[in-house]
């Protein structure tokens, strides 16, 4: 029998891991209308897409950081303070995410041709990525939505929403792409209104949590200090992770054209994995920086401990689920014998590094939950510098795409390490009501 504690983790957790996986949904439904139009199409979408994913993974701090002060207000019995990080979230979603979308307006041809893109993709791609710049203010404060709803342990209404936009994608990509003959600009275009949909719909939804947005004007200069802090350690993260993650990927280019095509293939496994069990991550970001906020730190170390559990034994079953699929899944992203071949080889250990990575990404919820950021900036940058030297000495002495992984593994054993001695030792709790008691 699961106890209270235990089934709130997973009323939290269950809804924010669908509500995850419908961004790559909307990805594959735009790749599957696109595909029929042509191959300078599809090769245009994947490069203008590669693009934007990296915007969404830099500004995600506007989730987490949203969710975590929150929470901590709500749990504080504080709404209208709640109400306030909405709404100053939301001014600094917003500006960021004008000057960020006519930025990449204004050097989407530099970009495309920088990125080494061949004649008949260039036009194509810069079409695409312009009309999608229009919609990053529309992306960033849909990052508020899910992160202010998220704060009030509500992860029901921002699947409802994400369903919402995926449904106004598939039905606009396919009218305004075959019917009205649009083509890929059809395609942009019917993202960008699925994103206000959302937009729009987050808006209208605000009233049923009872947090009043209005009246609080703009941040003063304390505030907003607070939240470049705050976006600061969070951007410098994801920074982080994106840079040592990235060496691996050049480092596998590197040892050759298989290795590289196969560690593509184990990556968008892992990718696809932790997708699935950022929900725990979520879950621990609403109920700790509650419990935080109401000034319960016992209960904070109780829910830290139990989503351990949920980490370590999601992990294990992610792990099972791979090691049984183990020649099918990689066929499933690739016919290439030889990349096959390869990706089966480390098959065993990506699947074995579950077990790692399972209890990582909870915990990682649970030390956002009380705004420990700067603990985890710091220990993701060693981490993923840990890793991507690693996998460039694998490169440098000649290894093969099994050292690739094991420098990968061990990135986030070292962020698990650190994240373990964190939650034993209580110093996050404190963080955390230091933070209240400022505020």
């Amino acid at each position: 029998m699961l106890g209270t504690r235990d089934r709130r983790i997973l009323a939290l957790a269950l809804p924010a891991t669908v509500t995850l996986i419908a961004d790559p949904v909307m990805g594959l439904v735009d790749t599957a209308v696109v595909g029929r139009l042509g191959a300078a199409e599809l090769g245009a979408l994947g490069l203008s897409v590669a693009v934007l994913g990296a915007v969404s993974w830099i500004f995600n701090f506007l989730v987490y950081g949203t969710t975590s002060t929150v929470a901590r207000a709500v749990g504080a019995g504080d709404r209208r303070v709640a109400g306030r990080r909405v709404v100053h979230a939301s001014q600094v979603a917003l500006v960021l995410g004008l000057v960020v979308g006519a930025g990449l307006f204004a050097v989407a041809p530099t970009l495309i041709r920088a990125l080494g893109a061949v004649d008949e993709l260039i036009a194509p791609a810069i079409e695409y990525l312009r009309i999608r710049a229009l919609g990053v203010p529309l992306v960033l404060l849909a990052y508020v939505g899910h992160g202010a709803f998220r704060g009030v342990s509500n992860t029901r209404t921002p699947l409802a929403v994400a369903v919402g936009a995926n449904v106004v994608n598939a039905v606009l990509t396919f009218v305004l792409v075959f019917p009205l003959g649009l083509g890929l600009a059809g395609a942009a275009w019917a993202t960008v209104a699925a994103e206000a949909v959302a937009v729009v719909a987050f808006a209208r939804l605000f009233r049923r949590v009872g947090l009043p947005l209005t009246g609080h004007g703009r941040p003063d200069r304390a505030q907003l200090v607070a939240l470049v802090v705050v976006s600061r350690d969070l951007f410098l993260r994801t920074a982080g992770l994106l840079l040592g993650l990235l060496a691996v990927s050049a480092a596998a280019a590197r040892i050759g054209a298989v290795p590289a095509a196969a560690h593509q293939v184990l990556f968008q496994t892992f990718l696809l994995i932790s997708f699935l069990m950022d929900g725990f991550a979520i879950a621990g970001q609403a109920m700790v920086g509650t419990a935080l906020g109401a000034g319960d730190e016992d209960e904070a170390r109780a829910t830290g401990r139990a989503l351990l559990r949920w980490g370590v034994g999601g992990g294990a079953v992610m792990a099972a689920l791979l090691l049984a699929v183990t020649p099918v899944g990689a066929r499933v992203l690739t016919d290439e014998p030889a990349v096959v071949a390869a990706a089966v080889g480390v098959w065993w250990l990506m699947a074995l590094g579950q077990l790692v990575n399972g209890p990582v990404f909870a915990l990682d919820g649970v030390m956002m939950g009380a705004e420990d950021f700067a603990y985890l900036r710091t220990w993701t940058i060693v981490a993923a510098a840990v890793g991507g030297t690693g996998a460039q000495v694998v490169a440098s002495v000649g290894g093969g795409l099994l050292g690739l992984w094991l420098a990968v593994q061990a990135m986030m054993l070292v962020r698990l390490v650190s994240l373990v001695l964190r939650l034993r030792g209580g110093g996050w709790t404190r963080t955390g009501a230091a933070l209240v008691s400022e505020r």
